[in-house]
């Protein structure tokens, strides 16, 4: 079964890193979005696109069950749940392995793509491929402040990573 990891690895090559900032577990603590995403695509042009990432049925469901899919009609400052939660997405989609696929077909919002992982015993020929385009949400700008923050975001998490290669190199795990 495919692993978060996976398929993290697999949005940042399709949506080409060296072109965009992919950040992942962008979440609403520096409110830069009223929710946690998994995958924060910004495009050159300042335009976000965001994925879920669900690995098992429990999940999906259970995510399903958040205030953002499921206040839709909630009308709070003037504003509807998609445009208060989706605002700032031009675009959102949810990833699952191939497992997955039929039940998230289904149950996943209609304005979400849907993209799938076939996981390979060969990690380079591993698929990755959109089963059902996004709706365009919103055409909300990301300006050069919140660009930042996301950006710093990404780069703050290269030491935690680099620091978890360490640890497992001095443990003989690598």
């Amino acid at each position: 079964m495919a692993r978060t990891l996976d398929i993290e690895i697999a949005i940042m090559r399709e949506f080409n890193i060296r072109k965009n900032l992919i950040v992942p577990n962008i979440t609403n603590m520096n409110a830069l979005l009223p929710f946690e995403t998994d995958m924060l695509i910004l495009s050159n042009s300042g335009y976000a696109t965001g994925f879920e990432i669900k690995i098992s049925k429990s999940d999906l469901k259970a995510d399903l069950k958040k205030r953002q899919y499921s206040k839709f009609d909630l009308m709070v400052n003037g504003k509807f749940g998609l445009q208060r939660y989706y605002g700032k997405f031009k675009y959102f989609n949810y990833a699952v392995p191939v497992e997955l696929y039929e039940e998230a077909i289904k149950i996943i919002h209609i304005f979400c793509g849907v993209w799938v992982y076939k996981e390979s015993n060969y990690p380079n020929m591993s698929k990755f491929y959109c089963v059902r385009d996004p709706k365009k949400l919103f055409d909300y700008k990301w300006n050069d402040k919140q660009t930042y923050e996301v950006a710093r975001l990404g780069a703050m998490r290269i030491l935690t990573l680099k620091e978890n290669i360490r640890s497992l190199i001095y443990q003989n795990k690598v």
